[in-house]
């Protein structure tokens, strides 16, 4: 989504956790993104399901806001949950490589609910300035996939 009057990506923020201790190396600035496709049986965000707008945010507006934390972070960085991120892939590959000019540690956690082969460009683009990825593989057989989140696991 574009801000039309500054035409920036915009990211349907759900919230944002200063001091993160779990989803990453070191402490972090976790921002959980709104929206996923998958309806997990056992999801602890559930809150993060519907794509309907929360908070608008850009890409310099969150890096300003993670600035203001910056000496919390020495040995962590920036992680974007959700939700699940990639449904927000230009946004993200947006984020993520303003993070990297500025030396911030990248790492996404995603359950890759929207891979496809037909995206793989999308994706190269987003771990060109991603450092880690904390992928969540919600279970290997697709039929106990299907049961677990409502979706294969096939892409």
């Amino acid at each position: 989504m574009k801000d039309s009057n500054k035409n920036q990506l915009l990211g349907n923020v759900h919230s944002i956790e200063t001091f993160g201790a779990y989803d990453g190396p070191g402490l972090r600035y976790v921002l959980f993104l709104q929206g996923c496709p998958l309806r997990c049986k056992f999801c602890h965000n559930r809150d993060t399901w519907g794509t309907d707008d929360n908070k608008l945010m850009t890409v310099d507006e969150i890096l300003n806001d993670y600035h203001k934390y910056r000496a919390f972070y020495k040995n962590g960085g920036l992680t974007v949950s959700g939700g699940e991120a990639t449904l927000q892939l230009p946004f993200l590959t947006e984020l993520f490589k303003e993070a990297k000019k500025r030396n911030i540690h990248t790492c996404l956690d995603t359950s890759a609910g929207t891979f496809s082969e037909a995206r793989i460009p999308e994706f190269e683009a987003l771990l060109e300035n991603t450092d880690l990825v904390l992928l969540d593989i919600k279970h290997i057989d697709d039929e106990k996939h299907k049961w677990l989140t409502g979706a294969s696991n096939k892409n």
